[in-house]
């Protein structure tokens, strides 16, 4: 049972496992289904050009001239930016959507100082290095500040209490917010949009929403009025609009709800077939079981593609979830199988027991009534009997009573032997010569003068221990039921045969009227004939059966062959190997 339980552990791991591997997957697919979502989006959106940093697609390469790319030129404007392909020693090879004030020729470090900021420049610049057929190019991309720019379009918007809608307008463009502080630092006004409006700004707040807007895209311009000891802060969003950042929340939040949904239907999913897979086998092992305990063992019940179908002792190869139990499965078959045979063997044993009970009944009833009707004769008639009435009428109650007593004598010398209760007396013997002692006595015996029996014993002397009594027991019983059962005139052969590598062995044989099928199985069954009082005393029902026991108790075994109309040959062998012939009932 190691290896269920081996099987079952690795079942319950590999489900583990692909259970683990499903959600990690289904996690992949969310993640990349998302940045290709904000990737989409940023790609719609102008504002989300520059963000994405692939500016190696932003132009190519031929003859020696860079070309820009038609969708990156046309996208520029709308951003309010510009794109140049700048060569290593700071020659413009092209360009899209370039200003005036922007240098068409840069010295050496004069481009690293206006994207570091250590020289004024009115744009933001994003640089990048792209190499291109074994060749390295600068992608320049610039715009104007916004938040510098939606300083300076506000401040002749603003008449000290109110923005001119130019001025809104501006903020909205930029995506920028405007907040005016005065000298203590408390707001005054504020425009535009802002998630978290703070009513006061203290220096440490300012250098930390620098600092904050330093590492995103967004903005923020500064400008102090000395006049009137105000400061205005300009600050631009992170590059992405409300709307843009609705519709990429929504975007995530629909990704993981569909990722939950499938979650929640995928685990019921899998407990269910994980349920089927495990339960159908218990299911059918039950009710297998349940048909044993019901007395039902012909076959076993038919369940799915993992059907329990037995034929002989052969068991159909189990498939899928049925495997993991099979030597279970091969158990209970194996079970069946037994308790079928136990059945039979239950039910033969009843019908034998009734077959004995009628013919032990017979052959004690048929010498009682002799005797019994003797007796009433003796008691009741007024009749002066002469000696020889006499000696026949004790002749015959001797006659009756001695086969009463040997009857009794073989049930209780059969239920010996089966128990291993006989003692044997077993001194090294001539077979040839007790063997020849009891054909001669049948050849002797007046019912046994219509048969032509003979003896053929061995070229050699054969030398075997056995008990002289139970052994020629054995050798009578054999040549009574040829009698018994073949008509006259029948042919009976006795012989012993010394056998290489089995010591020797008797042979019965007979050209008699044979046995069919049934009659051979049942050959050596307790009881399965009875005999009348009229045959020898050899025919109580028991000899066939008292025959092998003996048999077997002096180390030898009995092989038959019959055939009707054909005759019977049943052998004897004793010591040395053993093998069979056609071995009847054990």
């Amino acid at each position: 049972m190691n290896r269920i339980s081996h099987r079952l552990t690795f079942q319950f791991v590999a489900q583990l496992v692909l259970f683990i591997g499903v959600m990690t997957l289904g996690l992949l697919v969310l993640l990349v289904y998302i940045g290709l979502q904000t990737d989409k989006h940023a790609a719609q959106s102008p504002e989300g050009l520059p963000g994405l940093g692939h500016f190696r697609s932003s132009f190519a390469v031929k003859d020696g001239q860079a070309v820009m790319d038609a969708a990156w030129a046309s996208a520029l404007p709308e951003r309010g930016g510009w794109l140049q392909v700048v060569s290593p020693e700071g020659r413009v090879l092209a360009s899209s959507a370039a200003p005036a004030d922007v240098p068409g020729q840069y010295a050496p470090g004069e481009l690293f100082a206006y994207w570091k900021k250590k020289l004024s420049f009115p744009y933001a610049l994003t640089v990048n290095r792209v190499e291109k057929d074994d060749k390295t190019y600068v992608v320049v991309y610039g715009e104007k500040r916004k938040a510098e720019q939606a300083l300076q379009q506000t401040l002749p918007a603003f008449d000290g209490r109110t923005l001119s809608p130019a001025g809104e307008q501006a903020l909205r463009q930029q995506h920028a917010s405007l907040h005016i502080y005065d000298a203590d630092g408390q707001l005054l006004h504020a425009f535009g949009e802002e998630p978290a409006v703070r009513p006061e700004a203290a220096l440490g707040d300012r250098i930390g929403s620098s600092a904050e807007a330093g590492k995103t895209e967004a903005e923020e311009a500064v400008h102090f009025d000395p006049t009137t000891r105000q400061t205005w802060i300009v600050r631009t969003s992170d590059g992405m609009s409300a709307e843009a950042k609705e519709g990429m929340d929504r975007i995530i939040s629909n990704a993981f709800l569909a990722y939950f949904i499938s979650l929640a239907v995928f685990i019921p999913l899998l407990s269910y077939v994980y349920g089927v897979r495990f339960g159908r086998p218990f299911r059918a092992m039950l009710e297998f079981i349940e048909q044993l305990a019901s007395g039902n063992y012909t076959q076993p019940p038919r369940t799915g593609k993992g059907k329990f179908r037995g034929s002989g002792n052969r068991l159909r190869k189990p498939k899928g979830s049925f495997r993991l139990f099979r030597e279970v499965n091969e158990s209970l078959e194996g079970l069946r199988l037994e308790l079928a045979h136990s059945e039979q063997l239950r039910n033969r044993l009843e019908q034998t027991r009734e077959e004995w009970i009628t013919g032990v009944s017979h052959d004690l009833k048929t010498p009682l009534s002799s005797i019994s009707g003797y007796a009433h004769v003796l008691e009741s008639a007024p009749y002066s009997w002469s000696g020889e009435e006499l000696r026949t009428i004790g002749r015959t109650l001797r006659e009756k009573s001695d086969f009463m007593s040997e009857l009794i004598e073989d049930l209780s010398l059969t239920y010996r032997l089966k128990n291993n209760a006989l003692p044997l007396d077993r001194k090294p013997s001539d077979v040839n010569e007790v063997v020849r002692r009891a054909v001669v006595a049948f050849m002797n015996d007046p019912q046994a003068a219509s048969y032509a029996i003979t003896f053929s014993p061995s070229s050699s002397p054969v030398t075997y221990p056995i008990d002289r009594k139970w052994f020629t027991r054995i050798v009578d019983n054999m040549i009574s039921n040829a009698i018994k059962h073949n008509p006259a005139q029948t042919a009976i052969d006795i012989a012993v045969n010394e056998e290489a590598g089995y010591g020797f062995s008797i042979t019965i044989r007979d050209n008699g009227a044979g046995m069919d099928p049934r009659t051979l199985n049942r050959l050596f069954d307790r009881y399965y004939r009875g005999t009348n009082t009229e045959e020898t005393t050899s025919g109580s029902g028991l000899g066939m059966t008292i025959a092998k026991q003996l048999t077997l108790a002096h180390g030898g075994e009995i092989a038959v062959r019959s055939e009707p109309g054909e005759g019977t040959e049943i052998v004897l062998r004793f010591g040395g190997a053993q093998k069979r012939l056609s071995d009847v009932n054990g």
